[in-house]
C-alpha cells in the first residue's frame, strides 16, 4: 500500500508564471506554481548566450521539472538580462515517464 502522499510533481500543481534572468555565471530560474516555486540554473546555454537560446533550454527545464508539456509566452522585463514567461495553458497529461521519480 502507498503512502497517501502526493508525488512532489503533484504537490507543485499548475505552474503559472516563469522567471529567466542571466547573472554573470549562468542563466537562472524559478518557476511559481499554485503549490511552490521550483528555482535552479541552466547547465547549458552558457551567461553569454543569447536570450532565445535560454529562453528554449529553461522551456525544456521546466517541461521535465512539472512533468508536463507547456505554453509559455515570453516578455522582456524592465530588467536588462530578465524574462518572464506566462503559463497560457493549462497542461494536464503527464508527460512519458514523468511520474515516477
Amino acid at each position: 500500500m502507498g503512502s497517501g502522499r502526493k508525488h512532489w510533481r503533484d504537490r507543485l500543481g499548475t505552474p503559472k508564471t516563469f522567471v529567466l534572468y542571466r547573472t554573470p555565471d549562468v542563466w537562472r530560474f524559478a518557476v511559481y506554481c499554485a503549490g511552490g516555486i521550483v528555482d535552479g540554473y541552466l547547465d547549458q546555454p552558457g551567461a553569454g548566450s543569447e536570450p532565445g537560446e535560454a529562453r528554449t533550454a529553461a522551456h525544456a527545464k521546466a517541461e521535465e521539472l512539472v512533468g508536463r508539456p507547456l505554453t509559455i509566452s515570453w516578455e522582456e522585463s524592465d530588467k536588462p538580462g530578465w524574462w518572464t514567461g506566462v503559463i497560457t495553458t493549462e497542461p494536464t497529461e503527464l508527460m512519458p515517464n514523468s511520474a515516477t521519480g
